[in-house]
């Protein structure tokens, strides 16, 4: 038996997993330098300002950001079942949300210095806060379309334009934070100008892509469509929503306790906390991001051995760079918490011992992130929600007030219970949503995904030569006997993909290293489907040499289909032929009538 290898999947994991790296990475590498910066140049206050100021950035960020993930997915399904029209819909209609969202931003920046109140309550850093948050609303329009930018390039076909926009944004970025915090009187506000001006300068780096012909999502006017379009990147970025606001409450909440029960001390030892949170979602995030940007379009296909190879590789992977990581931060913990500013006891002693417990939170951390980005990727919004919402919010919190309460008077020791307090709020997540997924879904696995034979799908591989090729038809016609599909249906799906087999090697070029076979049998037609990593054609375009009736080859196949459809998706070739039983079905009926 032909069995489904996971070459291709494996290969396009890799193709993308170095520009998700460096595309989350750059995305984090910014914030925490920022945070480092601050530190060393303009002192731990500022930097504790910037901390707070940043629950103003990230309800800034909320609407563009909610848009561009649920958006992008979204996107990407659509295109995974080859609705183009409905793709580029939901692409316009996100970008101009989002950017009317940032003009109201810009605008709601008059209200800078309430806002740096409320979140102070009146205290010593409420000017640096203040400042800080006047320049990140201003630049909100800014923030706003890039996000829409980062996530959708990289669902189509350009995922090295998106790293490298962001990589230019934050080398422009770093360089500017540098001179104008060493070199002005700016101070946090230097900050978050630097931010806003690495994103518009590097915008050139987008040129490329908005000028290609392989694009496959473009600009339309969403007209009537708008409500729907939107209703629909919403829901897909629900748990999105669900997670900033939840963090945005958690911060706020685990600030303002920390302010007033122990300190702005304990504050920046928690800075520290929150960017080794960063640093963790800049080296492994990454390869978790790959979720969104390949998982979603192949579940759309309704490939769900592809899903299951690409989630136990992300999960392989990220453990591992989050294990080395660990290692080195328990040795060199002193030096970790030098690099923002912190290098003088007392506080340096208590950062130390604080970061060491504080480490034991982070596989959990990592195993939240993944089921989140999986189940929002494979339309489980409901789990995605339930993880979003223990581990940012209900979860730690009350642990949080509880512990730190119980710890009684003293600075250290309270510091303490809340590091123990984040350990124990994501480790009763993945508890809660165990425990959800097995009462809810009874005896399914991790990954909730239908077995081959639930769905009648027939999933195999074959290498790219010719001999490979003969053996299709006999798989084929043997799994659609089993499945009971009338013969005559099932030899013209059989030859079909035999030919599109044949096709791909002739044409694909060097580059193809193996050829996807997916066989759906539904209640109205069987659907075949073949991917491969050649070079793109488009079989749909093919046109005869002569008007005489080809009997192999791409001619043979539109004859005796009902459709043919074609996408380059994810890089890939991916054809679609639909062979009808309707016709059939209407004549056992007018037979038995």
């Amino acid at each position: 038996m032909l069995k489904r290898n996971e070459k291709l999947i494996k290969t396009k994991l890799w193709q993308y997993l170095l520009p998700s790296v460096m595309l989350t990475a750059s995305l984090q590498i910014g914030n925490v330098v920022d945070i480092m910066l601050v530190g060393n140049i303009l002192g731990t206050d500022a930097m504790s300002a910037v901390q707070i100021g940043m629950t103003a950035d990230n309800i800034m960020e909320l609407p563009g950001y909610v848009l561009a993930v649920g958006g992008s997915i979204a996107a990407g399904m659509l295109l995974g079942r080859r609705q183009r029209e409905q793709a580029d819909r939901v692409f316009s209609t996100t970008f101009l949300v989002s950017a009317a969202c940032g003009v109201v931003f810009a605008l709601l920046s008059v209200f800078s210095p309430l806002f740096a109140r409320l979140l102070t309550g009146g205290g010593p850093l409420e000017g640096d806060v203040s400042a800080f948050v006047r320049v990140t609303l201003l630049g909100a329009p800014v923030i706003g379309v890039v996000l829409q930018f980062i996530n959708y390039v990289a669902v189509d076909n350009f995922p090295n334009i998106a790293s490298a926009y962001v990589i230019a944004s934050n080398v422009i970025n770093l360089t500017l934070d540098y001179l104008l915090l060493k070199f002005t009187t700016l101070g946090t506000a230097g900050a978050a100008l630097s931010t806003i001006l690495g994103y518009a300068l590097a915008s050139v780096v987008l040129i490329p892509y908005l000028r290609s012909s392989k694009r496959m999502l473009h600009f339309i006017a969403p007209k009537k469509e708008l409500p729907a379009s939107l209703k629909l990147a919403l829901g897909m970025g629900l748990p999105t929503l669900m997670y900033m606001i939840f963090d945005t409450v958690r911060s706020l909440a685990l600030n303002t306790m920390i302010m007033r029960a122990m300190g702005s001390d304990a504050m920046a030892v928690f800075t520290i906390c929150d960017n080794i949170v960063l640093i963790v979602e800049m080296l492994a995030g990454g390869i978790i991001g790959t979720l969104s940007s390949i998982g979603g379009v192949i579940y759309g296909e309704k490939d769900y051995f592809g899903v299951r190879v690409l989630a136990r590789n992300v999960l392989c992977y990220s453990y591992g760079v989050l294990a080395v990581f660990i290692a080195l931060l328990a040795i060199f913990t002193r030096q970790a918490a030098g690099f923002f500013g912190i290098t003088d006891d007392p506080l340096l002693g208590m950062a130390v011992s604080s970061l060491r417990i504080f480490l034991f939170s982070l596989p959990f951390y990592l195993f939240n992130s993944f089921l989140m980005n999986y189940y929002q990727s494979t339309e489980k919004g409901n789990l995605a929600s339930l993880v979003t919402s223990l581990r940012s919010c209900v979860a730690v919190l009350p642990l949080a007030f509880l512990l730190v309460f119980l710890a009684g008077p003293g600075e250290a020791g309270r510091l303490r219970a809340l590091m123990i307090a984040l350990i124990l709020g994501e480790a009763v997540t993945v508890l809660a949503v165990t425990v959800f997924r097995r009462c809810r879904y009874h005896s399914r696995d991790l990954f909730l995904l239908p077995a081959a034979q639930d769905e009648h799908v027939l999933d195999l591989s074959i290498d790219p030569v010719i001999e490979e090729t003969a053996r299709v038809p006999s798989e084929i016609t043997a799994f659609c006997e089993n499945c009971g599909v009338d013969p005559l249906k099932a030899n013209l799906i059989a030859i079909a993909a035999e030919e599109m087999a044949v096709n791909i090697i002739q044409y694909g070029g060097r580059h193809v290293h193996s050829i996807d076979i997916n066989l759906s049998i539904t209640p109205d037609s069987l659907i075949l489907r073949t991917r491969d990593n050649g070079i793109p054609f488009d079989p749909t375009h093919y046109t005869a040499d002569s008007d005489a009736f080809d009997i192999h080859g791409i001619e043979l196949v539109k004859r005796i289909s009902d459709k043919v459809q074609y996408m380059r998706v994810l890089d890939l070739n991916n054809t679609t032929v639909e062979v009808s039983l309707k016709r059939q079905l209407k004549q056992q009926e007018a037979d038995h009538g």
